[in-house]
């Protein structure tokens, strides 16, 4: 099987003939020219390509993009000005420090700015995109998040967004009626367009929602918009890369069909086994954790047996991945996965 053929098997359930292993294209293409990445590509090592199946274009918005060095600092500061107010965000050394989403009225001003955006369809964007792919590679139509963990990640702050969510309920409401109603529009889009992966990059950690939320706020979402993409014949999958414990018998009621980039403690909270007994029939496009990588050869060959025979006993629903960091010794360590994973060959 080419790593195309290994993905499609993965996505349908079915046992491929080696459980697959990828890496973001964007980080591999960060040192793409380095020689170590041809024998894994020849190996089966996949690209996956996240791509947009539309554009997004800000409208009844003046935007103020200033960066300068303060106090030894590189600060940026971008505001969106409309006709119902303005909101501003910054950022200091490329992290978020200020969020867009403040006060209540910050809220309002935020939704006139999602319901005036246009959503464009550019389905040739996605066909384009798959038609140049190797065998080597699949692509991903994204979505990114869902209306709440856009709030709570992106535009108020996992610090804030629940004081607001508690001080001010209706006017976090009008926000997320607005996003939701985006979210439609984008998931049609990306039902209709090419592309049998649809991935949702949620940045999900549990511990910031809590299972009432997840089932009040993200739940919907994923039972309305997961059925348009499921009657389009999409397998989806989302961005689950933190802790999921606290919202693990949601998850397992909700029609998610993959948890990506999920990895055991320490960087999650759930092993592959209990994730696997939780989660029976879910999809686990997984990491290695980090700290495996830099274990001797022997060690991390047993520790991939380990996780293969934890989370994917009959060869099935398995798949690995690098998508958060590039181990500091990957030209050693992920050869030692390869034949790992092609001694477990079916």
């Amino acid at each position: 099987m080419t790593f195309r053929e290994r993905i499609e098997a993965f996505w349908s359930g079915d046992k491929p003939d080696v459980i697959p292993y990828s890496i973001y294209a964007w980080i591999y293409n960060s040192c793409s020219d380095d020689p170590a990445w041809a024998p894994m590509i020849e190996a089966g090592l996949g690209l996956t390509h996240h791509v947009f199946a539309y554009d997004m274009d800000l409208r009844d918005v003046e935007v103020t993009d200033v960066t300068g060095k303060e106090d030894g600092h590189i600060v940026r500061r971008l505001t969106y000005a409309t006709s119902v107010g303005s909101v501003t965000e910054t950022c200091v050394d490329g992290w978020q420090g200020e969020h867009f989403v403040k006060t209540p009225e910050d809220y309002h001003t935020m939704a006139h700015i999602v319901d005036s955006t246009g959503v464009t369809p550019r389905p040739e964007r996605m066909a384009q995109r798959i038609a140049a792919c190797g065998d080597h590679e699949v692509v991903w139509s994204c979505l990114k998040r869902t209306p709440y963990q856009r709030m709570l990640v992106d535009l108020a702050g996992v610090g804030e967004f629940p004081f607001h969510l508690a001080d001010f309920p209706d006017d976090v409401q009008v926000l997320y009626d607005a996003l939701y109603r985006q979210f439609r529009k984008r998931t049609q889009i990306v039902a209709e367009s090419p592309g049998r992966f649809v991935h949702f990059g949620e940045n999900f950690n549990a511990n910031a929602i809590g299972p009432v939320r997840y089932a009040e706020f993200i739940l919907p979402v994923y039972e309305e918009c997961m059925g348009v993409l499921h009657a389009a014949g999409k397998v989806t999958g989302a961005h689950y890369d933190g802790r999921t414990a606290n919202c693990a018998e949601v998850i397992a009621r909700g029609p998610l069909d993959l948890l990506e980039s999920f990895t055991e403690p320490p960087e999650g909270d759930l092993t592959f086994a209990e994730a696997r007994s939780l989660w029976p029939d879910k999809l686990f496009w997984a990491n290695i954790g980090l700290s495996d990588y830099a274990l001797p050869a022997d060690e991390l060959r047993e520790r991939v047996r380990g996780l293969v025979a934890a989370a994917a006993p009959d060869g099935r629903r398995l798949a690995f991945e690098v998508s958060e960091n590039l181990p500091d010794n990957w030209r050693d360590a992920m050869p030692v996965i390869f034949d790992t994973l092609n001694s477990l060959r079916a």
